[in-house]
């Protein structure tokens, strides 16, 4: 009798546990910006505000930058903290060689309302590549980073591009999660974020970027990412001493990107 009233207590104890993550897990896995930063004010002024409606008419935030004709345009989708003005400045290299981009941001970031939702944010990303074929470019390349490589992968599923840069990936948040010193935490995910499944069916050219030194996502996510992507034409840079951050904020990788980039 005692021993069945320890297993009801912790089994309440438990399902407890899971509910409390389930229900702050949005908390916990995004970091958005609340004060608005503009392209000026970030010293990026070549980039444009441009708004496009959410399936739902909620307005979403881009940017974008028209470059060459003769160029392939680039959809990129930061990560999971801060807001587009955080990461546009690392991509002035991108733009000074006269790449369009359209940088897009995620409801619940900065300017653009709307609650954190992986389904939503997937919608939205396939309306910003809507946006950019109707602007006329015919190729497009996806380029993401951390978290947005989840939507990235997810994309690919939806629309075909022509190639595709991710930075610092991780093959799903599930396993990801259950990596973490977070007992049963992977039990309590809305969404799963499966990359690695996606990949499989990824049969354009692919280039993955990891720091050896990430701590946040290890580099071994990018193995299996690279290793089961369908595509045969596909490379793995794994840098040296560099972090999560430093791997995209330090413009290491930068001349690798242009190198893929001048393919197309």
């Amino acid at each position: 009798m005692e021993f069945a009233f320890y297993c009801t207590i912790g089994l309440i104890a438990f399902v407890a546990y899971l509910t409390v993550l389930y229900l702050i897990q949005n908390w916990v896995l995004f970091y958005p910006s609340i004060r608005y930063k503009s392209p000026k004010s970030v010293s990026m002024p070549e980039f444009k505000e441009n708004i496009i409606n959410g399936l739902d008419g909620i307005p979403i935030m881009t940017w974008y930058y028209k470059g060459k004709k003769n160029k392939p345009a680039i959809l990129f989708l930061h990560g999971n903290a801060w807001q587009i003005g955080t990461f546009a400045p690392q991509l002035k290299a991108i733009t000074d060689e006269g790449y369009s981009i359209l940088a897009m941001e995620y409801r619940g970031f900065a300017h653009t309302r709307g609650e954190i939702s992986y389904e939503r944010i997937l919608q939205d990303s396939v309306l910003a590549f809507d946006w950019l074929k109707n602007q006329g470019h015919s190729k497009i390349v996806v380029y993401a980073y951390s978290f947005g490589t989840a939507f990235a992968c997810a994309l690919s599923f939806f629309r075909s591009f022509d190639a595709m840069i991710l930075t610092a990936p991780f093959a799903s948040l599930e396993k990801l999660v259950a990596e973490k010193p977070l007992p049963f935490a992977s039990l309590a995910l809305k969404d799963k974020y499966v990359s690695v499944e996606y990949i499989k069916k990824f049969d354009k050219p692919l280039l993955i970027i990891h720091g050896k030194n990430d701590h946040l996502i290890p580099c071994h996510h990018a193995q299996i990412l690279f290793d089961n992507a369908l595509t045969k034409d596909k490379k793995l840079v794994l840098t040296d001493k560099a972090t999560h951050h430093s791997i995209y904020f330090s413009e290491k990788n930068i001349p690798a990107i242009l190198e893929f980039l001048k393919r197309f």
